[in-house]
């Protein structure tokens, strides 16, 4: 019944908030630094705290058939880190609609941009600018923004754990701690639930961000939101997590991730792809049946991971160095992550597109892998 009335309560948000609402901000700050230095000295428990300064990765290209190296990897050999950082907002307002999933109005009426999904777009364009929210509410609670801005479901494996986890442990790391009475986090995956008890973190702490709201609070703690993937998050994962794994799971060198029961992404003719790779020695695994332990656990043996473009790579974190992992894109490649990922964990990365002549399949297309150039990339892979 309690789930009726949330859904509900969402509708009648989102039909009435566009004609009733409030714009909430009348201008921007570019970055919480901005602010910071603005107002230091002059407002009571206002922080800016580093965790790690700025600084840059450098990777080698990965390996391929290909003839040459895709521009998405070429173009990001160095990669600049900004500085990791906490910020404390006194009487900001946290809002919650569309891009906007954590997004702060400092008590001076201005959306501080960079610490809000939006930093991609000019901060002109933010949407507390222009968009109307609810009225609104006022708490006496000082609240931790920790969320990802992922859908309103929540986010998805690899971004609960590289994009929530991170922040969060690193305030608990600080003395700021003990004055947050909330957390508001993205719902994890099912999966991931456990996760919250292996972080320390009270339930009765959490708070899953509703859709279109606004709150004010004497105090918003906002951890900067991490824009590239420093290595110390993977050493906080590994640190975390690991000792968790399912021990009985470790035997498996060669591991071959299945999307054939997700929504999108998929290998239509896998069943030729999996007759191919057992015959090679690969276990093949769907994850969706595993639970996050036995996941870790999985993981933490292989020599060799192969798997089309998803979250379920995120699992490398748990691997130990010295191993190889081939990412499969159903067109040409659109992301860098796992590439970055696996450097930062001491293994090779390959890649691979089938759709060479004419890459028409698109981000979440299902995909037809012609066997014979897998037969080939497979072998190249392993050689």
């Amino acid at each position: 019944m309690a789930n009726i009335w949330e859904k509900l309560h969402r509708r009648y948000l989102r039909w009435t908030t566009p004609i009733w609402g409030e714009i909430p901000a009348q201008g921007y700050w570019s970055s919480a630094g901005e602010y910071y230095q603005n107002y230091r000295g002059v407002l009571p428990d206002l922080e800016y705290q580093i965790y790690y300064p700025a600084h840059e990765l450098i990777y080698p290209l990965p390996r391929t058939i290909h003839p040459e190296v895709h521009p998405c990897f070429q173009q990001r050999t160095r990669i600049p880190i900004p500085e990791t950082y906490w910020l404390t907002v006194p009487g900001g307002t946290i809002l919650r609609a569309h891009h906007s999933m954590g997004s702060v109005i400092a008590h001076d009426g201005r959306v501080i941009h960079d610490i809000s999904r939006q930093f991609i777009f000019p901060a002109e364009k933010n949407e507390a600018l222009y968009l109307r929210f609810p009225k609104v509410q006022s708490t006496n609670s000082c609240i931790a923004v920790t969320t990802d801005g992922g859908g309103a479901g929540g986010c998805n494996y690899w971004h609960w754990l590289t994009d929530i986890v991170p922040r969060v442990y690193l305030l608990q790391q600080q003395k700021i701690h003990s004055k947050i009475n909330y957390f508001l986090i993205d719902k994890p995956p099912k999966q991931l639930e456990v996760a919250l008890d292996i972080l320390g973190i009270d339930r009765q702490k959490i708070v899953y961000p509703r859709f279109n709201y606004s709150l004010r609070s004497p105090l918003v703690v906002v951890p900067g939101y991490i824009r590239e993937r420093p290595k110390w998050i993977l050493d906080c994962l590994r640190k975390l997590f690991l000792p968790h794994g399912e021990t009985c799971l470790t035997g498996y060198k060669k591991l071959y991730i299945s999307r054939s029961k997700a929504r999108r992404r998929r290998i239509v003719n896998e069943y030729e792809v999996l007759d191919y790779l057992v015959s090679r020695g690969y276990t093949p695994c769907w994850l969706e049946d595993l639970s996050f332990s036995e996941q870790i656990g999985l993981f933490r043996g292989a020599k060799y991971v192969i798997g089309l473009h998803g979250a379920g790579l995120t699992n490398i974190a748990w691997c130990e160095p010295g191993g190889r992992v081939l990412e499969i894109f159903p067109d040409v490649p659109w992301r860098d992550c796992y590439w970055v990922w696996a450097n930062q964990v001491g293994w090779d990365y390959y890649y691979w597109y089938p759709q060479i002549e004419q890459a028409t399949a698109g981000y979440d297309a299902d995909i037809w892998i012609d066997m014979a150039a897998f037969r080939q990339v497979v072998e190249h892979f392993e050689s």
